[in-house]
């Protein structure tokens, strides 16, 4: 006596296994298996393979990378002239910070020129010197042609005593 293989059963699901069981929304369902060809001389009818159009993906490979080298190069002139702004910028504060310290007025600090701080702190200090008030000889009634003014100072000193500021 031979004996014949047992035909394969195929895995029950567990709604099959369980009796009376539902499934479980989320369990995927079992796949058929296909059940095999009686005649084995026939080739199953497979599609053959396409070929993908490698000249077509070349050249839109290639369009991409000019388009990209574009962007890149926009992008590098962008940020050249960005770096060119900060640095104008960076001069101009340098120029209104110095300009500042010397006290001078703004039509004097928009003239205030140099490359570097120390020629912007020369070329300020010399428009100081310039634009310093200087002072007037024999104010304040000391000139020999001019009477004093005996009342000068007099209300400053009234309002001292009255309020003590």
């Amino acid at each position: 006596m031979s004996e014949t293989p047992a035909p394969e059963t195929p895995t029950p699901t567990p709604a099959e296994a369980i009796p009376g069981g539902v499934a479980h929304p989320d369990t995927p369902p079992v796949p058929e298996e296909p059940e095999p060809q009686a005649a084995q001389g026939e080739e199953s009818a497979a599609p053959a393979p396409v070929e993908p159009d490698y000249k077509a993906l070349y050249e839109k490979m290639q369009a991409d990378l000019d388009a990209t080298r574009e962007r890149s190069t926009e992008a590098g002139v962008e940020a050249d002239e960005l770096r060119a702004q900060v640095a104008q910028l960076q001069e101009q504060a340098l120029r209104d910070r110095i300009a500042a310290e010397y006290a001078l007025p703004p039509v004097l600090a928009a003239l205030v020129q140099g490359g570097d701080e120390a020629a912007v702190r020369k070329h300020a200090e010399a428009l100081a010197a310039v634009a310093a008030p200087k002072p007037v000889l024999g104010a304040g009634g000391l000139t020999p042609h001019a009477e004093p003014d005996p009342y000068k100072g007099l209300a400053e000193k009234l309002r001292q005593r009255r309020y003590g500021i």
